[in-house]
């Protein structure tokens, strides 16, 4: 008995080791941009492709409004672009007066619930000092419009993140609905348009380079557990590119946290050699975590240096 079990131990370790060794093997799909992003140049004609009508009427609608431990809640829609509408939360503290505080637009991750996922991070915001609007993306949260089936992992990369051209349409929108909630919380809700930053957090930290790289009017940004692409990613068009647009964030403040152990977005594979792009005003911070939520002490820290750098 005591032969057999060692047997059964051995394989048991055989077989983690053989785990380990495949995972430290795996390749990581990467391209020429991530080891030299476009020149000045090429990186012009995709501001071009990402403009939009800002004379399109937002045609704002207030859904409902409510009031949770003191932070007022406004559920609203208005149009992005022609035919496309978002729905957003915006969160201010009940007795504040809106222009004085700076705002923060919160983007969720690639997951159903959408913008629901990311009221506590936005809760945190307002219980700082900041007015904080969520967004969902389009296909998540109430823009779920059937595209992804289950969103699973296999669904949404082969649906959506895989498919070169649709994925950058999908980005191209989520520039410009992050451009038209800057103009809307400018125009109806009175923002300094010089204290207006970015959250986001996995596919909206992913896709936060894009948009904070070609957004200049976005004062500073906190981008959590994103990279270059994700395990499951195949490839991405240039204009589609973190590593294209990256190094466009600088001077503008950047604070971005990683986790070590991190699945998604591997540290030596898919984060670091980005980061390497981001220039001198980059704040790296590593956990010791996987692809999770932000802990509360992350969560912490991260408010407190948006505070620090948008007084």
């Amino acid at each position: 008995m005591r032969s057999s079990h060692r047997i059964v131990l051995v394989f048991a370790v055989l077989a983690v080791f053989s785990a380990g060794s495949a995972h430290a093997q795996e390749k990581w799909t990467s391209d020429a941009w991530l080891e030299q992003p476009v020149d000045a140049a090429t990186f012009a004609t995709y501001l071009d492709f990402l403009a939009y009508d800002a004379d399109v009427p937002f045609d704002l609608e207030m859904l409902s409004t409510s009031t949770e431990e003191g932070i007022r809640i406004e559920h609203v829609a208005f149009q992005s672009t022609p035919g496309e509408t978002v729905f957003a939360n915006y969160y201010t503290a009940s007795t504040s007066r809106r222009s004085a505080r700076p705002h923060v637009i919160v983007v969720h991750g690639g997951i159903k619930p959408g913008k629901a996922a990311v009221s506590s991070i936005a809760k945190a915001f307002v219980r700082s000092g900041f007015d904080a609007i969520a967004i969902d993306m389009q296909f998540f949260g109430e823009r779920d419009t059937g595209f992804l089936k289950s969103f699973s992992e296999a669904d949404k990369h082969e649906a959506l993140y895989n498919r070169q051209s649709a994925y950058l349409e999908w980005v191209v929108q989520l520039m410009k609905d992050v451009g038209r909630t800057i103009d809307l919380l400018v125009d109806h809700y009175g923002a300094d348009p010089e204290r207006i930053g970015y959250f986001g957090r996995s596919r909206g930290a992913q896709a936060g380079f894009i948009v904070v790289g070609a957004e200049e009017r976005l004062a500073a940004a906190v981008l959590a557990y994103g990279g270059h692409f994700d395990r499951l990613e195949t490839g991405h068009l240039a204009a589609a590119c973190p590593a294209n647009y990256v190094g466009h964030i600088s001077p503008r403040p950047l604070w971005l946290i990683n986790g070590t152990f991190d699945g998604d977005y591997d540290k030596a594979l898919s984060v670091e050699p980005l980061v390497r792009h981001a220039g001198e005003s980059v704040e790296m911070n590593w956990v010791d975590t996987g692809h999770v939520v932000l802990r509360a002490e992350d969560t912490e820290r991260l408010v407190a240096w948006l505070v620090e750098v948008m007084r």
